[in-house]
């Protein structure tokens, strides 16, 4: 009987050793694979911004304004939105575009860097805030850093 006891104690003893292990492998492939997603999340992020600068440099060379450019923009908006369903292109969003490149075309390359790793969301935010370079890269990379969304990134705002 007593051999019983010691080899049920002992698979118990094995069977947490197991799940240990085991919630350890599954804490690490958690944190493999959400810093994967944060890494795709931060390069479409790039990729994006980077096409919206573009517009808005194409905008602003083309010298399009409001008043004059309006039928062109949503005319450019309607054919987008036809190629791009997907894809948010209003006219008011390019004219954000626009204001976008505008706003960063002289800035410094670490205001750009930090910037572009911004969601668009985050961007029209800090845009619409109307903050020196200095309070935008302070922002700016503490969205980056702490992986700020963009309510979190209101609230600091706010506060």
């Amino acid at each position: 009987m007593a051999v019983l006891t010691y080899g049920v104690y002992m698979s118990k003893e094995i069977a947490k050793q197991n799940e240990s292990e085991y919630k350890e492998i599954l804490r690490q492939a958690v944190a493999l694979i959400s810093q994967a997603r944060a890494k795709v999340a931060r390069q479409l992020n790039v990729g994006e911004n980077a096409a919206y600068w573009e517009i808005g440099k194409m905008l602003q060379e083309r010298k399009l304004e409001s008043k004059h450019g309006n039928s062109v923009v949503r005319r450019l908006s309607i054919d987008l939105k036809e190629k791009f369903p997907d894809m948010g292109v209003s006219p008011r969003q390019l004219w954000n575009m626009k204001k976008y490149y505008n706003r960063y075309c002289e800035s410094d390359s670490k205001l750009l860097r930090s910037v572009a790793l911004l969601t668009w969301g985050q961007n029209l935010i800090l845009l619409n805030q109307n903050f020196d370079d200095e309070h935008t890269l302070f922002y700016a990379s503490e969205c980056v850093s702490k992986g700020w969304t963009r309510n979190l990134l209101l609230n600091a705002i706010k506060m």
